[in-house]
């Protein structure tokens, strides 16, 4: 049926999104940036349930690309939620066609 193989492309297409986004996820930092005296600038994060400050420094280009990188993981984050949604979605589709 022309039905069931486009919900299955659908899924595929999905789950290859999915690693894609959790791969790029990965590669960018977490956490948030911490500013203490005098522009002093601290990446804060947990590790094995323990908080790590790392010193960032105080060059200004160097700051504004950890916040691109944090902001633009937080944006892969969402599309991984909505991915993960919309497989759900396909799972049950998928169960009611079979």
């Amino acid at each position: 049926m022309l039905i069931n193989s486009v919900v299955k492309n659908e899924a595929i297409r999905n789950e290859q999104m999915i690693a894609e986004y959790e791969k790029r996820i990965e590669e960018l930092p977490r956490g948030s940036l911490i500013c203490r005296k005098k522009e002093y600038y601290y990446l804060k994060y947990r590790k094995d349930g323990k908080v790590c400050d790392e010193y960032i420094g105080k060059d200004p280009e160097v700051v504004s690309q950890i916040k691109e990188q944090l902001e633009l993981r937080k944006h892969y984050e969402k599309m991984l939620l909505a991915l993960r949604q919309e497989q759900k979605a396909i799972t049950k589709i998928m169960e009611g066609l079979a």
